[in-house]
């Protein structure tokens, strides 16, 4: 179904997201910050979810900015989901150039949803 960079430092978080999607078909790549994510769409991406709070004070929208600028390997309209349990983040996610925001909690079958739409 395609590849996809789950950018995220909640471990419990992670395990479970990737755990379900996988079994919804897609190939995905858990990492816990930018430089592992960087990393990892080397190899291909397909997309992207990132939490817009990463660890260390890292902030996710900044990596969704380098890929839109053209800084990273992935390509710069490769999709990206940000989410966040924090929905004073959607502007700034949306002007970074977030093609969808995601409010903490979701559904995973809503993000299932939203990446088969997003890779057909």
């Amino acid at each position: 179904m395609g590849t996809v960079i789950l950018v995220d430092d909640d471990r419990s978080n992670t395990t479970l997201l990737k755990m379900l999607l996988e079994m919804d078909g897609f190939h995905v790549v858990a990492c816990p910050g930018e430089s592992q994510a960087l990393t990892a769409s080397q190899n291909g991406v397909d997309a992207f979810i990132i939490d817009c709070n990463l660890a260390q004070g890292k902030d996710g929208v900044e990596l969704l900015r380098a890929i839109r600028n053209g800084h990273t390997p992935a390509p710069q309209d490769c999709p990206v989901i940000m989410t966040s349990g924090d929905d004073r983040r959607i502007g700034e996610a949306e002007l970074a150039g977030a093609t969808k925001f995601l409010l903490k909690p979701f559904s995973p079958s809503s993000l299932s949803e939203l990446l088969n739409s997003m890779l057909v």
